[in-house]
C-alpha cells in the first residue's frame, strides 16, 4: 500500500472507514426508535384535548398562568398522552397483530422493538411527574396516581364496553389537572368542562370503533358497537355529543361567559353534527368511507374552535 493510500484513510479521503463509535452508534438506533414511537403514537394529535385544558384558565377564572407554567402545562399534555399511547401500543400488541387495521403499526411490523415502546412511555410518564412537580406539590403528589389511570386503559376493552368513557376520563382530566396546577382546587365550570370533555371522547370513540366491530365479537373484545350493532352506537355517539354541548352551555353561564363563547359551542355543535353526517353511511353495516375523516379531522376542529371563541370572549366581552 502506498503512503497516499494510508494518507487518505487517515484523513477520511479513502472509501475504508473505521469502527462507527459505540455513542453515535447508540444515539443513532434512540433517534430511529423514537422517531418510530412518535410515529406509532401520532404525536401530532396531542392537539385534541390540549385546547380544552388551556380552557380551563378561561372558564375558571384562573390566574394567568406565568411562561414557565405555560411550558410545564405543555409538557404535562404531551408526555402524559405520550405515555398513554405507548401504553397502549406496547399492552395491546398481540391484539394489534391480529387486528387487520391495527396489524401496520410499529411494534407488529417489527419497526419498533415491544422494549423500547415500552422505554419511551416510561421516558414520557417520568417527564410527566417532572413537569407535574415543577407546577407544585400538589400536581406532582397527584401526578402518579393519574399515570396508573393512563397506563390501564387498555385493559378496559377486556372487561366493559365502558371503555370508551374510561378514555374519555383519561381526557377529560386534562382541565381538571390544570385547575388544580394553578389554584390546588377545580371550579365547578371547569369540572363540568372537564365532563363534558369525557363525553365527547366517548362519543366519537364509539364511532372509530365501528371499523373493529367484527373483530371485537370473533375476540370476545367489550366496545359498544359489539355488543350494540351500528344504529345503535350512532344513536349512543349522538347522545353523548348533545349532554357535551348541554355542559359546555351550562359551564359559560356558571362561568358568566359572553355572547362570543356561546358561538363558539355553537359552531362545536355544527361540526358534531357534521361528524354524523359524514358516517351515516355506517348504520347498517357499521362500515364507512369517512370514519377517519370524521374521527381526525372533525375533532380536532372542535377543541380548536371552542377554545379560540372562549379566548376570544374574555376581551370582547359581550354580555347576553
Amino acid at each position: 500500500m502506498g503512503t497516499s493510500s494510508i494518507e487518505k484513510q487517515r484523513t477520511g479521503g479513502g472509501t475504508t472507514s473505521g469502527p462507527v463509535p459505540k455513542t453515535r452508534l447508540f444515539l443513532g438506533k434512540a433517534g430511529s426508535s423514537f422517531a418510530h414511537f412518535a410515529a406509532d403514537i401520532k404525536l401530532a394529535h396531542s392537539v385534541f384535548a390540549l385546547p380544552f385544558a388551556l380552557s380551563a384558565i378561561i372558564l375558571g377564572d384562573l390566574p394567568l398562568p406565568s411562561a414557565r407554567q405555560i411550558l410545564l402545562i405543555l409538557i404535562c399534555m404531551v408526555a402524559a398522552r405520550s405515555f398513554a399511547m405507548g401504553m397502549n401500543r406496547y399492552l395491546d400488541r398481540e391484539i394489534d397483530h391480529a387486528n387487520p387495521r391495527t396489524a401496520r403499526r410499529k411494534i407488529p411490523q417489527g419497526q419498533l422493538t415491544p422494549a423500547q415502546g415500552l422505554t419511551w412511555s416510561m421516558i414520557s410518564g417520568g417527564l410527566f411527574v417532572l413537569a407535574a412537580a415543577g407546577l407544585g406539590s400538589l400536581a406532582g403528589f397527584c401526578a402518579p396516581a393519574l399515570l396508573v389511570i393512563l397506563g390501564t386503559y387498555p385493559y378496559m376493552k377486556r372487561w366493559t364496553v365502558l371503555t370508551h368513557w374510561y378514555l374519555g376520563l383519561c381526557l377529560g382530566l386534562a382541565p381538571i389537572a390544570v385547575a388544580v396546577a394553578l389554584i390546588g382546587q377545580v371550579p365547578v365550570a371547569v369540572l363540568l368542562v372537564g365532563l363534558a370533555v369525557a363525553l365527547w371522547t366517548g362519543g366519537f370513540d364509539v364511532l372509530y370503533a365501528l371499523q373493529d366491530l367484527e373483530f371485537d365479537r370473533a375476540r370476545g373484545l367489550r366496545s359498544v358497537p359489539g355488543r350494540f350493532g351500528p344504529a345503535a352506537t350512532l344513536w349512543i355517539s349522538r347522545g353523548c355529543f348533545v349532554v357535551m354541548v348541554a355542559l359546555l352551555v351550562l359551564a359559560g353561564r356558571l362561568a358568566d361567559r359572553g355572547v362570543l363563547y356561546f358561538v363558539g359551542v355553537a359552531l362545536v355543535g355544527a361540526i358534531l353534527l357534521y361528524e354524523h353526517l359524514l358516517v351515516r353511511d355506517a348504520r347498517e353495516t357499521g362500515k364507512s368511507r369517512h370514519i377517519n375523516l370524521a374521527f381526525f379531522n372533525a375533532n380536532a376542529y372542535v377543541s380548536v374552535i371552542f377554545f379560540v371563541f372562549a379566548a376570544l370572549d374574555v376581551p370582547l366581552h359581550l354580555p347576553l
